[in-house]
Formats: C-alpha cells, structure tokens, sequence
C-alpha cells in the first residue's frame, strides 16, 4: 500500500479503513456501461425485492444486454437472483448510493462529495490525518479552515506537500496544468505505466489529500473516469485564467503618456540639478504655488518634449513635482526661492533606478495622503495592489479595464476571496470593489507605479493603458 508523508505532517493511512473494498468497486465502476447506470439507478430507488420480469420491461434494451448486466452486479454482491425475483443487498446498495451521483449529469466533486468521502474514514482518525485537534467541534469546518478557507492557505498547502512517491506528485501538476483543469484516466496510467488498481489507489491518496477527484463522464456508450481539481478549486482556477487580460494586439498603436521610463523622477531630477544651480523664485502662499519663474519653466518645457508649456495642464505638472521635492525633502522654500537642500546631493548621485527605488521605499505615504480616502489608507492596501502586477507582468501593453478584472485583492471583506456555502453550495467568494475601491487601484497604477517607474501609461483606441518596464519586473517578478 502507498503511503504519503507531508511538510505539514498529515498522516493519511489508507489502512485505517476497508481502503481495498473501495478500490475493488472503483475498478468495477471504471467499465461500466450506460446502460450499466441505468439499471444501476433503477435499482437503487426500487424495493429491496424486484420482479426480474418488471425490472428487464423497464429497460428499451436486449434482454440478454440486461440480464449481463444483472449478472455483474451479483457478482459484486449487490444483488442476488432467485427466480422470478431479484433482492438487494441493503449494505451493498448504501455504498453505490453515495457513488451513484458521479454518474448524474450535473454532478461536480464539491464539498459536500468530499465530506461523504470522509464519512468512510473512521471519525476517531481524521483529527490525525489532517493535524486537526480532537476538541474540535466540527471536523470538516476545521478542515476547511486550516486548508482551504482562501486561495492562498490552499496553494500553500499544495506547495508544502511533499509526497514519498513523486508520481503523485507529477498527477497534481498535470492535472493543475490540463486544459479545462481535467484529464482522463487513461492518459495518466499511461504516462505513468500504472496497473489500474495502482492508479485507483493513487486517486483515494489524491482525494483524501484535497488535490483532486476521480468521477466520469458519458463517452458513446461508456462512461470514462477523468481526474480533476474538487469542484470549488478548479471553478476558482477557472476565473484566474478566464481573467488574465488579453494582450493589445499592436502595441505600436498606443499612444503614450510620456516618452521615457522614469519620466517623473527625471522630472524631479531637471527640478533639482537647476534648484542646485540656481534657487528658483516662487510665490508660494505656505499652502500651494501659485507662480514660479518663467524663466525655469521656460527651461523645463524645453526639457521635456514630451510636456509643452503652452499645455493649459504644464503648471499643473510642474507645481506637484515641486511640492514632491519638498515633501521628500531633497528641496525647500525659503525667502520665495526653492533651493536644493544637502540630502539632494546624496540623491541626485544615484543612479537613475535606484532614485525611482528610494521614491518607492520612501514616499508610499505621501501617496496616500494624496491619493487615497483616508478609511482606505494602509500600506498593506498599496503593496497588495501592487503584486496584482505580476498577472500582467509579461504581457506588454493592457488595457487598465481588463486589468482590474484580474485583480484579486482583500481590500475589503467584500473582496476577500474565501471558501463559503452560499444557500447548498459550496464557493470561493470572487472579489467586488466599491468605486473607491476601483479608484484606489487605479490611483496605485496611475499615479504611485507610474510615478517610480515600474509601469509606463497610454491610450488606445481612447482606453487607458500600461505596461509593466524592467523596473517593475525587477520588483515583482518571482
């Protein structure tokens, strides 16, 4: 028997319950016919005692066909035949009730399959078998928290598990990695040269350890085992890969909103080198500019190609660019003039990616004094916003509007992804973001990540649009 040892110690041992009885019955059921599940299901909510005329009338099938299969399942000691009469086995008939369902047509292995699943397990073991303390009062609830309450606790959990035999191992990532998140059967013991009750024993591992379940589906004449993720998982796996946005398909259409990386921090570097140079005169009411020297706006609108002082909005560039200066306090306003203060020097003697780096260590508060409502506030908020990046992180060009799609995170209870029962279903909640919750995440791409210089901005076809640069990949890339 295959056993299986994880980082996190679960001590799942087949052996603590009839594990070879089950086996024998998924073999039987891996070949069974439609017809097989007919008569299968008919039995199952038909007396104890049938007449074996009535039964063979109810089928539109060759009598020879049913009596088959009548047969089979006296030879698995579901039923025995005597005569004109047919009985069931109660006991027998209670197993394939639970296993009936895989064969209905709507049927998905979800939570409710996996806590039948667990009902075969004697209630004394699963507190060892997933480390979960005997006090507890339901064990499932306890299951579900400990591995599976959101995303992130289950992926951790995949991660650390650490399997003896590593083909269990290599049936996860094939499956996680299928089109559709399913395979059948025959493709894993195939490409694992697997006898067919070593791969049913694998499967009871695999579901027993919440990687995935085996059920069937209606092929022809046949039904066929495939192998998938529990429901809930692959529906969630689903809208991750449903909602990667799609690349704009000629980026060299978009227009962008400035024509370098690290446009800002230039800008705050011509600011500085010509405050160092030559203080410039400000009128400046301790609150806000309202003037600056036409000279060195003259100046900084021939720097900047991209920013024409004839632009109504040049002055609303410039003026917050100051205020950021002061504010990190590289520069200051004393007697009407703006001068470089000492820290510039330090500053201005990085290179250019780490200038954007210290704006990024340092200047995250400022962001959101400025930016961001203030019940909203929270480094954490920013940074959380800020890994979303790494769904678009190779992709190029994105419109913004598909971007946020994608975007998955716990801003707020209501777009905290967790596993939930909604009315009889289980589901992993999908996040929904209030206006300002939008708005903070466009405000963390627009204004901080353009700011440092790990996105660059753009239109196309009059949508807003980013890209992520080298910066950006160097923050958050794996």
């Amino acid at each position: 028997m295959i056993e299986m040892h994880s980082i996190r110690k679960n001590k799942i041992t087949l052996s603590d319950y009839d594990y070879e009885q089950d086996i024998k019955q998924r073999l039987i059921m891996a070949h069974f016919t439609v017809l097989d599940v007919e008569i299968l299901q008919e039995i199952l909510f038909s007396p104890l005692k049938i007449s074996l005329k009535k039964l063979i009338k109810t089928f539109d099938a060759e009598e020879s066909d049913i009596l088959a299969t009548l047969h089979k399942f006296e030879e698995i000691e579901l039923l025995s035949i005597e005569g004109d009469n047919v009985f069931v086995n109660k006991e027998m008939r209670k197993y394939y009730e639970s296993q009936a369902v895989k064969f209905e047509e709507d049927f998905v292995p979800d939570m409710d399959f996996l806590q039948n699943l667990l009902k075969k397990v004697p209630i004394g073991n699963l507190p060892l078998w997933y480390s979960i303390p005997r006090t507890s009062n339901n064990i499932f609830e306890s299951l579900i928290e400990k591995y599976l309450l959101t995303p992130q606790t289950f992926h951790r959990y995949l991660l650390e598990l650490d399997f003896v035999d590593d083909k269990l191992t290599h049936i996860l990532h094939d499956v996680y990695h299928a089109p559709d998140f399913k395979l059948p059967s025959s493709v894993l013991i195939e490409k694992y040269d697997l006898s067919r009750k070593q791969f049913e024993e694998y499967l009871l591992l695999l579901e027993f350890n919440l990687v995935c379940c085996l059920g069937y589906e209606k092929v022809g004449g046949h039904w066929k085992e495939i192998v998938t993720p529990f429901h809930e998982w692959r529906e969630y796996l689903t809208f991750v890969k449903n909602t990667v946005p799609t690349p704009i398909k000629d980026p060299s259409l978009v227009v962008p909103a400035r024509s370098q990386d690290f446009s800002y921090v230039t800008d705050l570097t011509m600011i500085l080198q010509y405050a160092k140079k030559k203080p410039i005169s400000i009128k400046y009411n301790g609150k806000q500019i309202i003037d600056l020297d036409k000279d060195a706006m003259a100046f900084f609108a021939s720097k900047m190609g991209d920013v024409k002082s004839s632009d109504t909005n040049f002055s609303d560039h410039i003026y917050p660019l100051i205020t950021k200066l002061r504010t990190l306090k590289l520069a200051e306003v004393i007697d009407d003039r703006l001068y470089a203060l000492d820290t510039a020097n330090t500053w201005l003697d990085m290179r250019l990616e780490n200038r954007a780096l210290y704006l990024h260590r340092n200047d995250i508060g400022n962001f959101m004094a400025q930016h961001v409502p203030p019940y909203l506030a929270s480094e954490r908020n920013i940074r959380e916003i800020e890994k979303s990046v790494q769904r678009v992180l190779s992709l190029g060009w994105v419109y913004f509007d598909d971007f946020l799609r994608s975007v998955m995170v716990a801003i707020s209870e209501e777009s905290t992804i967790i596993l939930k029962k909604i009315g009889k279903a289980w589901k992993y909640t999908l996040p929904e973001y209030t206006e300002d919750e939008q708005t903070l995440i466009k405000s963390t791409i627009f204004h901080w990540l353009s700011n440092v210089g790990a996105v660059n901005l753009g239109t196309h076809n009059k949508k807003d649009c980013f890209c992520v640069t080298a910066l950006g990949h160097s923050l958050f890339g794996n």
